[in-house]
């Protein structure tokens, strides 16, 4: 089943119930005659990975206790008939809170499994490529091998950037190790101009990464270049299963060079 985003749930009760987008709650309205789309409206908020739910403690139980109340209807029109009104939640129809609930959570956010890159120390850029870090995986769990091996690469090249050009390195210590193969007369002095192939290698001659590493970000460069038809049908290759797998290993290898 695919993950369900909250941005998505919201705009499902916006367009079914649009007493809730104009901020009206309410007063018990609701009845047996809603039940196929409160029925659709559970579905989907069960449907919402758990890490995206990072709301208060308390904000959490309203949504637990709205999904409850539905149910609980639910079953009882089913086995007694169209009767009477669904009870309130906070003084409001449990639609309303619900909305009020999703409405404050994001559609992003690195599963708890997602490695902490704590030796990155730029707030912003961490959970940036934490975001990637999660699409990424979250893309393989969906069976959305190009979107994985897309994200991996982008996350390896984060953080290829990201670590040369960290102190003590030099600018000029990076580009010496780039002007050292045949390359010297094509480098662009702007290392954020740079692409994925430059990256490794320089990494690679600095001691970044090693071992089989470089091997593994190689691979995902490559696989990452199928995206383009054109490579894809000369070298008879397609994003599959292994390809994001091995897209995936890559990226690990890397954040485990860098901590």
């Amino acid at each position: 089943m695919p993950a369900v985003m909250p941005s998505q749930v919201v705009q499902t009760i916006d367009a079914l119930f649009p007493h809730v987008a104009r901020g009206h709650g309410g007063d018990g309205w609701l009845q047996a005659q809603h039940g196929s789309k409160l029925t659709g409206i559970v579905a989907l908020a069960k449907a919402i990975p758990q890490e995206l739910l990072g709301v208060s403690a308390s904000d959490y139980a309203r949504f637990v206790l709205a999904i409850s109340t539905i149910e609980f209807h639910l079953a009882v029109w089913t086995a007694r008939g169209p009767i009477g009104n669904m009870e309130l939640v906070d003084g409001t129809d449990v639609v309303s809170v619900l909305r009020r609930v999703l409405v404050t959570c994001p559609d992003e956010y690195p599963p708890p499994t997602t490695s902490e890159l704590s030796f990155i120390s730029d707030t912003d850029l961490r959970d940036s490529i934490r975001r990637d870090l999660g699409a990424a995986h979250r893309a393989f769990a969906n069976s959305e091998w190009k979107a994985s091996i897309v994200l991996a690469g982008a996350a390896i090249e984060a953080l290829l950037l990201w670590k040369l050009r960290e102190p003590p390195r030099t600018k000029e210590e990076v580009l010496d190790a780039a002007k050292a193969g045949s390359e010297r007369n094509e480098l662009d002095n702007d290392i954020n101009k740079w692409g994925l192939e430059k990256y490794i290698l320089v990494a690679e001659r600095l001691g970044i990464i090693k071992g089989d590493t470089p091997t593994a970000a190689r691979l995902a460069q490559n696989f990452r270049n199928l995206i383009h038809p054109g490579r894809a049908i000369r070298r008879q290759q397609t994003c599959d299963r292994a390809t994001a797998h091995t897209a995936l290993g890559a990226l690990d290898h890397v954040i485990r060079d860098l901590t």
